[in-house]
């Protein structure tokens, strides 16, 4: 009689501990390395946090989708999209109960803005205030966004260099 040997995969939920910014299901068996699906950082698994391990990939999904909703500050809408969550105690004793705490995740990093996104920003703001706005009021609500002092000078002058913005007069910034 030929008896195969079938191994129960094991889910863990992973934070990449490089980006921060992404929450993973990785399978454990096996394999000693993975890839953050976010930043692409190799990382070892036997040195990550698991925040939760388990056979049930249903259990795993939910605690990463917990997770990652937590990374972006977005608890709110997972309220509203699983009703049998309707608070966000509700949410710490589900959590609770799936090894996950909020106290065990917090993030109180400012959000990263990549530089593109920083150039982008600055023209969205410029379109918000109809297209003409004084340099300094541009500069507050920029740095409101964290995009501040001489890094705002630096994308200001190269939005002027690329034709994309104007100074029609002195301290006043327009949309071309």
């Amino acid at each position: 009689m030929i008896r195969l040997a079938f191994s129960m995969a094991v889910f863990g939920v992973i934070v990449c501990p490089k980006c921060r910014e992404h929450a993973q299901i990785i399978e454990l068996a096996g394999a000693k390395r993975t890839r953050c699906q976010k930043c692409g950082s190799s990382l070892v698994i036997s040195k990550l946090r698991l925040f939760m391990t388990s056979d049930d990939l249903e259990e795993a999904v939910s605690t990463r989708t917990f997770l990652q909703a937590r990374l972006y500050g977005r608890e709110q809408d997972l309220e509203a999209v699983f009703s049998e969550t309707p608070s966000k105690e509700a949410m710490d004793r589900e959590a609770v109960g799936s090894g996950v705490r909020t106290k065990d995740f917090t993030d109180r990093r400012k959000p990263a803005v990549h530089t593109r996104d920083k150039h982008l920003l600055i023209l969205d703001l410029l379109r918000s205030g109809g297209g003409k706005m004084d340099a300094v009021s541009l500069k507050c609500l920029a740095g409101e966004h964290g995009i501040e002092g001489q890094r705002f000078e630096q994308i200001l002058e190269k939005l002027v260099l690329n034709g994309e913005v104007y100074e029609p007069s002195a301290g006043i910034i327009c949309l071309v």
